[in-house]
């Protein structure tokens, strides 16, 4: 695995600076920044949407509003008085109740269906300002959050320290094709990152494969990334510039096509 995780990287370098000199953060405010920009990476245009923040500045919290109470992710995030977030786990989308374990304020809202294991392989643990990415399974998410006021299941895992976190991945559409993709990740010297890759609109915005999302990852600096719902759900608000992302649940490339989920990722 890390010798071919070395040779993509290796390859993805090269663009790296690059794709990094494109970044214009904008400042947010309590050292949060956000920044969009397009970068041609691995033979494709990558439309990309970053938010980042200090750890000890900033909390993190999982709102869980489903059924009737969803809403889109930028709807949702106002209502609940945030200064940014991203679109949350997977779900049922005629229902619109969570399919993956979710804890919020201590209480488990949601558990993770056997249909999801296929991706479902990680935690996303918050606790005060601590932000964990852990892998583990269904059997072991009550443990592995027991200290944590707010959790949501979600995978793949893409980054363990510095990592990909997996030798191969599987060869299903989901992990192969290009699509849009949400993630969250930390880095080593307590920085935490929210990221869209849009997708769906050919030549402005192809979207990432998993093993494409990992490298994505790294080479904003991550050391460890857990991936969350994608596709029409990829979303990212904040307070101050509403969505900065392109959602295509509308099928155009703007800022219009968000969809009703019933979970986000909040910072306040």
């Amino acid at each position: 695995m890390k010798m071919r995780f070395l040779l993509s990287l290796s390859a993805a370098l090269l663009l790296s600076p690059m794709m990094m000199a494109q970044i214009q953060w904008h400042d947010l405010g309590k050292g949060a920044q956000v920044a969009s920009f397009q970068a041609q990476l691995f033979n494709s245009t990558q439309s990309i949407s970053v938010l980042r923040y200090p750890a000890k500045r900033l909390r993190m919290r999982v709102v869980n509003d489903p059924g009737t109470n969803a809403d889109s992710t930028g709807a949702m995030a106002a209502r609940h008085n945030a200064l940014a977030a991203v679109n949350g786990s997977y779900f049922n989308m005629r229902t619109l109740e969570p399919v993956t374990y979710v804890k919020e304020k201590c209480r488990v809202e949601g558990a993770t269906t056997p249909g999801e294991t296929f991706r479902t392989d990680g935690l996303l643990a918050i606790r005060g300002r601590k932000v964990d990415i852990i892998r583990c399974d269904t059997l072991t998410y009550s443990l592995a959050a027991k200290q944590c006021p707010d959790a949501l299941a979600s995978g793949p895992v893409l980054l363990l320290d510095g990592w990909e976190a997996r030798d191969e991945w599987p060869q299903s559409s989901f992990y192969t094709k290009r699509h849009p993709r949400t993630f969250v990740g930390t880095t080593n010297d307590g920085w935490v990152y929210l990221v869209v890759i849009d997708g769906r609109a050919p030549g402005k915005a192809d979207g990432a494969t998993i093993h494409e999302t990992a490298l994505i990852a790294r080479l904003l600096g991550l050391d460890n990334a857990i991936n969350l719902d994608g596709g029409g759900s990829s979303t990212l608000w904040t307070r101050e510039r509403g969505v900065v992302s392109n959602p295509c649940d509308n099928r155009r490339y703007d800022h219009e096509g968000q969809r009703r989920v019933p979970n986000i990722v909040i910072i306040k």
